[in-house]
């Protein structure tokens, strides 16, 4: 079944919030057409769609509570499944992230984590492949909540990110995001995910034993093997996506994120009939179209976004793309959406 899912953990962090907020949980789940009996199966997976359309609707119904941050809130090291005993015994975040990366199938259809560094500086980017447009507020702010608390696992209960990145807008209270991630807080990003430093993502844990993490590690693959790599082409297009609002995006920089030389990566992709540069091209025009439908967000922030420090760069390029400038193609855009 190619439907995208989540594992049922997910539901039962639900529960706890909704029980908290007194909410009809029973009548939620018949609105959106989940089992109830699915909140007590040890090990499922459920239409992601169907959760997210859960988390919205409970949000409205609660008068829009921060449902997903707060089930994030909730999460220990036990909540990951599978991947549990592997994450107890990882040498570093940087490492218990790849493990992560490597075996995201394992939590969800959906996710994608990826590290970029720049310096001293770290930012682990939560990316979710929904099929909408727009993934939601709420299961963007339980995945980045997941992974603070993976962070603080490795790092200590009290440990806070230098910044916390969301895309979508501020709600109306962000009381228990300050609480959760600390007072640095950007809403409107580039990407959701979190900032430290690089220091923290590679301190060793000071229980960490090698042994136990072979261990563990044959374990996991014995359990539930590593999935197969996506194809070279999508993973140039994810590493891409990743470092593009920063602006190291070179063939050099993404061919070293994926674990290749520039030289193999591009031998990889000519054979299998496509270029860095159409790779490039794609992620961009996915990426301006998508933030030129956000009003928020400027011409400036937009090409920021795409990967150009310079409006007239990024307006030549669009032009080049599409035949028309950004602002007429934002206005015809949103035009057209007012009658439909």
């Amino acid at each position: 079944m190619n439907q995208r899912s989540v594992r049922n953990i997910s539901l039962k962090k639900y529960s706890q919030v909704a029980t908290d907020l007194g909410i009809d949980q029973l009548r939620m789940f018949r609105q959106v057409g989940l089992e109830f009996s699915w909140l007590q199966a040890s090990e499922i997976r459920v239409p992601e769609t169907n959760f997210a359309h859960l988390l919205q609707t409970t949000s409205s119904a609660a008068d829009n509570a921060s449902i997903g941050l707060l089930m994030g809130a909730l999460w220990k090291l036990s909540d990951f499944g599978f991947l549990s005993l592997a994450l107890q015994h990882q040498a570093s975040l940087g490492q218990a992230i790849a493990t992560i990366s490597e075996y995201s199938h394992l939590l969800s259809s959906t996710i994608s984590v990826n590290v970029v560094r720049q310096k001293k500086i770290a930012i682990i980017q939560l990316n979710l492949t929904t099929g909408r447009e727009q993934p939601g507020r709420h299961p963007v702010e339980l995945g980045v909540a997941v992974l603070q608390a993976l962070c603080r696992h490795q790092l200590g209960r009290n440990w806070c990110p230098m910044s916390t990145h969301f895309t979508h807008e501020a709600p109306i209270s962000t009381v228990q995001h300050r609480r959760i991630f600390g007072s640095d807080m950007v809403f409107d990003s580039d990407f959701d995910g979190l900032v430290l430093s690089c220091a923290d993502l590679d301190q060793i844990h000071p229980a960490y034993d090698e042994s136990m993490e072979q261990y563990a590690r044959h374990f996991l693959d014995t359990m539930a093997p590593v999935r197969a790599r996506p194809d070279i082409e999508q993973q140039v297009k994810l590493a891409i996506q990743a470092l593009l609002p920063h602006g190291r995006y070179s063939i050099a920089q993404v061919a070293s994120t994926i674990g290749f030389s520039t030289r193999s990566l591009q031998r990889n992709l000519e054979s299998s009939g496509t270029s860095f540069q159409l790779a490039l091209n794609a992620v961009r025009m996915q990426t301006a179209t998508r933030a030129l439908k956000n009003p928020r967000l400027s011409i400036s922030d937009v090409a920021l976004q795409t990967g150009f420090a310079e409006n007239s760069s990024f307006t030549r390029w669009f032009n080049a793309e599409f035949q028309q400038s950004p602002s007429n193609w934002r206005t015809l855009n949103f035009a057209s959406a007012a009658v439909n």
